[in-house]
């Protein structure tokens, strides 16, 4: 018995070591990739957007957006959203030389690769349950910023290396169906959907830009209107920009600006059979309408104050 109860002591004795020995190394390893996460996120920067109203943030699925905005949106009282999403590519920062260095995307297998992001505001809720989901992602993730920072410059827009792939080889950000348009003529750069309730019934419009007036066969296809604009945002001279605290503002109001959004005019605005009233929100974009360029001059974009 004695002999029993020193064997069963010895045994206890080292697995309690044993034991110990484990729990330590486990702590040790979770120390480790506590730290290594940290380290990680000091390397990134992560570029928040957010879409506002004249400047007002809250605009959302199921809200009215002249609520939001304190005044009329292009004279509408009654502008709900239906669908708000954009692709970037091309991402760089702006330092106070006026120079540009790249502002490289870190792949997260979902929004962004190493080149092009998708942002979706949508949420899939009230008038955005038709052509939205749940999932949505309000920021960009780049390498390390520079310390001289005083902006951001990106491309609305998929490059054309990869605008024209098969739709059914794509993965993500590019898996996303409401952003595809036809084989041919590649993805939806952005699509902004709205409605007005104003006249008592409800009018339906659209901007969905991509790059059109395309001929060819995929992936050799030639498109007349690139409609890629390069959109600049500066915070001014002898200022700096901390991209993590001051987020891009897409500003539903400006984009809108001086369109008649109660009326059915403006209707499926896209590039190449653009009216009046539709030429207009391109040019809020960033684009010269007539040919596809980017003008240089856009007010749907900017940093916020």
């Amino acid at each position: 018995m004695k002999l029993y109860r020193l064997i069963v002591l010895i045994a206890f004795t080292h697995l309690t070591v044993f034991g110990c020995d484990l729990l330590n190394e486990k702590k040790e390893e979770n120390t480790n990739l506590f730290a290594g996460l940290v380290l990680l996120s000091a390397l990134n920067t992560e570029i928040p957007f957010e879409m506002v109203a004249a400047g007002k943030t809250g605009v959302k699925c199921g809200t009215e957006v002249s609520a939001v905005a304190g005044m009329s949106v292009s004279g509408s009282d009654g502008l709900y959203i239906k669908d708000a999403r954009f692709y970037v590519h091309d991402v760089k920062y702006v330092l106070s030389d006026g120079t540009t260095v790249d502002a490289s995307l870190i792949p997260d297998g979902k929004w962004q690769t190493s080149s092009v992001a998708l942002l979706d505001f949508e949420d899939g809720t009230s008038d955005c349950a038709t052509e939205g989901n749940s999932d949505t992602n309000k920021s960009i993730r780049t390498t390390r910023a520079p310390s001289n920072v005083t902006g951001l410059e990106f491309k609305i827009g998929v490059p054309y290396n990869l605008n024209h792939i098969t739709e059914t080889t794509t993965s993500a950000p590019f898996n996303v169906t409401k952003m595809q348009w036809s084989w041919l003529t590649g993805f939806i750069f952005m699509k902004f959907d709205w409605k007005t309730t104003d006249s008592g019934s409800t009018v339906a419009s659209t901007y969905h830009l991509g790059s059109s007036s395309c001929t060819g066969t995929a992936p050799a296809v030639t498109c007349t209107l690139a409609n890629r604009a390069t959109i600049r945002l500066t915070v001014g001279q002898g200022n700096t920009w901390n991209p993590s605290a001051n987020p891009v503002y897409f500003d539903v109001q400006k984009l809108l600006d001086t369109t008649n959004t109660k009326s059915a005019a403006i209707g499926m605005c896209m590039p190449g059979n653009a009216n009046a009233e539709c030429a207009k929100v391109i040019t809020r974009t960033g684009l010269i309408s007539a040919t596809g360029a980017s003008s240089g001059s856009h007010s749907a974009f900017y940093l916020k104050p």
